[in-house]
């Protein structure tokens, strides 16, 4: 045998293996996922049982829409005390989270007067979908819950985005619908610059690194996109939207480089910058309550009209 038809099949051996532990990685991030959630709130502490006590009292409604795919997509739409408010907070999980775990974060936001969508992602909690795409495709199901907003509360309604993780990548990369004219601020949370920059800090075996052309070669076969695109700094450039970023001290998975670029990129002096010390991924709010409270009233008092009794009810 020639030796240039062995280094051909030498060359498609290992293209091969290649092509095979990629699939492994692609299927573990963006189909297996569900194997292997993550509880962030956890009703039984102490600190959270005010929290869990005044969810189960309020009254709130499981709402459905379909995506452009027709997938069923849930929300948990809880009302404001206030009937007349004309401000809405839509507030978006992290990956393998669920809705369930950000009710902390929407009673803040219950006392200073706003009505809340507490929405499921597709794949996650219970919206359904097969797989995720770190923001990709959720940013046109959160493009049918504007659609939901407006045609619901009115043309008037004042929007606050509130994402954590994933979540925070999905609200930037909606910015760039007409859709999001509604939106008045931005509360991110741990959000990334794009996927391609967490997931490699995120990932410990660096030589697991190669395998992303190959991860990005699958989801452009079976989902249509790269991983390059799941880019919030580039959106984020575009953005005039008020933006709070909000970054943990000890996050593995975001860097406060990170967390300062997007910060950065906000094109509009209305901006602001958090870091809550000690805390880890997608628990800022968990770790130091009072300080993330604090700088998300001072925000929502620059952009919103708040009562005066809701600011002392928040503080």
């Amino acid at each position: 045998m020639d030796d240039w038809v062995l280094v051909v099949i030498g060359i498609a051996f290992l293209v091969g293996i290649y092509l095979i532990i990629s699939y492994f990685f692609y299927r573990k991030v963006f189909l297996n996922f569900r194997h292997n959630t993550i509880q962030l709130f956890n009703p039984e502490d102490d600190l959270n049982i005010e929290t869990y006590n005044w969810y189960k009292e309020i009254p709130k409604d499981d709402i459905y829409i379909k995506s452009y795919d027709n997938l069923k997509l849930h929300a948990t739409y809880i009302p404001s005390h206030d009937k007349k408010s004309e401000k809405l907070a839509i507030v978006l999980h992290g990956y393998k989270s669920s809705s369930y775990d950000l009710i902390t974060v929407c009673k803040m936001y219950s006392d200073l007067g706003f009505k809340i969508l507490l929405i499921d992602h597709r794949g996650h909690g219970k919206s359904e979908g097969k797989f995720t795409s770190m923001g990709h495709f959720e940013k046109y199901d959160l493009k049918k819950w504007f659609h939901y907003s407006t045609r619901n509360f009115g043309q008037n309604i004042k929007i606050l985005l509130h994402g954590v993780s994933m979540g925070a990548a999905t609200s930037v990369l909606a910015t760039k619908f007409k859709e999001s004219k509604n939106v008045s601020l931005l509360v991110l949370e741990s959000g990334f610059t794009n996927f391609k920059a967490s997931l490699k800090l995120s990932t410990r075996n660096k030589l697991l690194l190669i395998f992303l052309w190959g991860i990005s070669f699958y989801t452009l076969i079976f989902h249509k996109f790269l991983l390059s695109e799941i880019n919030p700094l580039k959106a984020l450039e575009k953005s005039c939207i008020p933006t709070l970023i909000i970054h943990s001290k000890n996050d593995r998975v975001i860097s406060e480089a990170m967390s300062k670029k997007l910060f950065e990129a906000v094109n509009t002096d209305l901006k602001d910058f958090l870091i809550i010390e000690d805390a880890k991924h997608a628990l800022a709010f968990a770790t130091n309550k009072t300080k993330y409270k604090q700088k998300v009233l001072e925000m929502t008092e620059r952009v919103f009209d708040l009562k005066k009794s809701d600011i002392k009810k928040c503080k």
